[in-house]
């Protein structure tokens, strides 16, 4: 009786054996595959990579809020323009409607999605005005020149503002 029972004891360590063999001869050739697939991923990504260097190199992210006057904010964050974009050009990226004059200074806005300045008086109005924010000062500056003569930095933060003025 003991050898029967050795035998199946030996049966049993045989086919654990044998079972194991499979399981790790399986492990090691899907560790293996996933070892290729990584190693072809991470050279992939190098391409991608590079190619998203070269692609930063030609274009610009800026965040452009057009603030109508009203206490209404539309913000654009992360709009992506072509390095060498002025701020006209972000302008014209944003919104859906602008109407605008060419002077001997440059674009003059009038009016964006519908909201056109109004000339009450020689004195007195509200018209479009475009600010660059100034991180260093933590405030609003108005912008120095005609919006299609600024081109704007990677990661500027340029302003819309509908306002009055009045002299």
């Amino acid at each position: 009786m003991a050898t029967r029972l050795e035998h199946v004891v030996l049966i049993i360590l045989l086919a654990w054996a044998v079972l194991a063999s499979a399981l790790a001869a399986h492990n090691y050739l899907r560790a293996e595959a996933l070892s290729a697939e990584l190693s072809s991923l991470r050279g992939e990504l190098m391409n991608v990579n590079s190619t998203l260097a070269e692609l930063r190199k030609r274009v610009i992210w800026v965040d452009v809020v057009i603030d109508y006057g009203n206490g209404t904010l539309e913000w654009h964050n992360y709009t992506l323009l072509p390095r060498g974009s002025t701020v006209f050009k972000a302008l014209l990226f944003v919104a859906s409607n602008v109407e605008y004059k060419h002077g001997k200074w440059g674009v003059y806005v009038t009016s964006i999605n519908g909201v056109s300045e109004k000339i009450m008086s020689k004195s007195e109005g509200y018209s479009w005005m475009w600010y660059i924010y100034e991180r260093d000062k933590g405030e609003w500056a108005l912008g120095p020149v005609a919006a299609d003569k600024y081109e704007l930095p990677d990661g500027a933060i340029i302003k819309w503002a509908y306002v009055h003025w009045k002299f």
